[in-house]
């Protein structure tokens, strides 16, 4: 059975890259007397589908060695119309910036309103837009790290619209399946836009993908969200209220896209192997250590002490 990132959590309820996620060429600048550079990062995601995606936002926005440039939105498979997705995860993005006081800091487009037609046709939107131009304006050298956490539409029409970016970006990919040594898109993300799940593919983008099968044991226990997060206020209070409101009768869940960051500033809790699709280069983090992401993703979201 081929199962998605939304439906292993019933399911199962009934190496590595050896540097910090940068290759070396991509290593920060460190000037004389001054701490390296941090990483810039964009956020792409269908915020509104799951309980993860704003876990996995919030992690990011908190990561030390991240500077988030800026933060997408997307749609996702089943949502009807297209375009709801889209909205309701920008008033979730908008949400989230607020409650980080991050909204003046950090750019926030709305993503594409419809799929991509064909995989050849982007589907053109302020956030496909908006990572060309932060893209761009990389100083020589670096690159953007883009991470895709839904339907791939907004990283893939960049993509198509200029494709000269591919040698300015990186992108980390929550989605597909990992089977037999390659890549297949029945998987809940690439049904988001199936069109752009097979143009990422061929795009020539230097892409790392967390398949949605190598991750089909990541449970979180509630309680734990519970204890770190309950009665804390702001935004560890407002994913208290996410998971009771999206699935009040869940003690445990898969929260897939928190996976991303963690196997990114965390090499060692990953496995990832290269593999060849259609002739182009892709690396897979094909298993996790679950524990380890768990401690690390709760060390690293507590409320700082004065």
């Amino acid at each position: 059975m081929r199962l998605s990132c939304r439906f292993m959590f019933v399911l199962i309820s009934l190496s590595a890259w050896l540097s910090a996620g940068i290759p070396a060429q991509e290593s920060p600048v460190r000037e004389s007397g001054k701490k390296p550079a941090k990483i810039r990062v964009y956020v792409d995601t269908d915020t509104a589908n799951e309980v993860d995606d704003p876990y996995a936002v919030f992690r990011a926005l908190v990561a030390p060695k991240f500077d988030v440039i800026g933060l997408s939105s997307m749609s996702w498979r089943d949502k009807q119309p297209f375009a709801d997705g889209v909205k309701e995860s920008q008033r979730m993005n908008e949400d989230i910036l607020a409650l980080m006081k991050r909204t003046d800091r950090i750019s926030h487009p709305l993503g594409a309103l419809t799929p991509m037609t064909d995989i050849a046709t982007p589907s053109d939107s302020p956030a496909a837009r908006d990572i060309i131009t932060k893209a761009k304006a990389m100083p020589a050298g670096q690159k953007l790290h883009v991470f895709v956490l839904g339907a791939f539409t907004n990283i893939a029409s960049a993509l198509l619209l200029d494709p000269g970016i591919k040698e300015k970006i990186l992108v980390y990919a929550m989605g597909y399946n990992y089977v037999d040594g390659r890549l297949e898109t029945n998987e809940f993300n690439c049904g988001g836009d199936m069109k752009a799940a097979d143009s990422l593919l061929t795009s020539g983008v230097e892409l790392h993908v967390m398949a949605a099968n190598s991750i089909a044991r990541y449970l979180w226990p509630k309680a734990d969200v519970d204890k770190h997060f309950k009665g804390q206020g702001g935004i560890r209070d407002y994913l208290v209220k996410r998971w009771e409101t999206y699935a009040p009768n869940d003690s445990q869940r898969v929260l897939c896209d928190t996976a991303v960051f963690e196997a990114f500033l965390h090499p060692n809790l990953a496995t990832e192997k290269e593999i060849t699709h259609k002739g182009f280069r892709i690396r897979v983090w094909t298993d996790v250590d679950t524990p380890g992401m768990q401690a690390d993703y709760w060390a690293a979201t507590q409320v700082k002490q004065k």
